[in-house]
């Protein structure tokens, strides 16, 4: 038998192949992993596809990700529990007549892959300073007994920006604990950006400005006080106006004793023209 009868022996199971899917990746995003594909040109309208991970040397099929269809994904988070691991996946189309050759994605490392979203942040003034509080955020692949959350949210980069004149500096924070930004222009808005920072993961969303005024000093209290004397002064003279001009209707309408109309004199400024003793 000769090699062009060979050939076109196997010519029909080539021919009959599906596609195999395009643009095989692992998009992670705080350690929750799905794999993503496309399906191949020609793909037919019919298709599922199959989801197989690497462990051990050994290929095994993803729990849920047997027959997908076209528009789904595979989710690989519970799969790729161990963040310290390297792992592959590949994808096959299948119907029920015929197969495509796998398509194999990248290696994949939980740890050193996945996009880190921002923190969740605090800010509040205190002074002429701020306090900050940084948690990391909350997620299915976070909270998972095996993540390594410590690791990806220990250490953060702030940046302080004025928003007055924009001017702004940057710093470390190593604490999910209250920090104190000291130094701060007291009575000025202040906005803070946040962002996880490891040295194996350069992978990293910030967070959104979060803004705070620091608290006014004491300074700033003493018009406030100012005004309280005016106010108060300006009663105590109608209160006197009100006396004093009662006081005349008195003297002009009913005669007063002439000791109580002396006083009254004294004491009110009307003279004996105007008060009836």
């Amino acid at each position: 038998m000769g090699p062009w009868t060979l050939l076109l022996l196997h010519l029909p199971l080539v021919v009959s192949m599906l596609p195999a899917p395009t643009n095989v990746s692992i998009v992670s995003f705080n350690l929750e992993h799905t794999l993503t594909w496309l399906p191949g040109p020609g793909t037919p309208d019919n298709t599922h596809f199959t989801v197989q991970s690497l462990r051990k040397n050994s290929w095994q099929l993803v729990k849920g990700c047997a027959r997908l269809k076209t528009s789904q994904s595979c989710d690989l988070t519970n799969t790729f529990k161990d963040s310290f691991y390297h792992y592959k996946a590949r994808v096959q189309a299948i119907t029920t007549t015929q197969k495509s050759n796998w398509s194999l994605s990248m290696p994949f490392n939980p740890l050193t892959d996945t996009l880190l979203g921002p923190p969740v942040v605090s800010v509040s003034g205190c002074g002429n300073c701020l306090l900050l509080q940084v948690t990391p955020p909350t997620s299915r692949g976070l909270q998972h007994s095996l993540s390594p959350t410590q690791l990806l949210y220990r250490q953060f980069t702030c940046k302080v920006r004025r928003t007055r004149d924009g001017s702004q500096f940057s710093m470390w924070v190593t604490s999910t604990e209250k920090t104190v930004i000291g130094y701060l222009e007291p009575g000025a808005e202040y906005c803070v950006t946040v962002t996880a920072s490891t040295s194996f993961n350069p992978h990293s969303v910030p967070s959104e400005p979060h803004c705070a005024f620091t608290s006014p000093t004491a300074a700033n209290t003493v018009p406030v006080v100012l005004s309280v004397l005016c106010a108060i002064s300006l009663l105590v003279v109608l209160l006197c106006g009100i006396v004093v001009y009662s006081g005349r209707l008195l003297c002009m309408h009913k005669p007063l004793p002439k000791t109580l109309c002396l006083d009254f004199q004294v004491n009110c400024g009307v003279t004996a023209h105007d008060c009836i003793c």
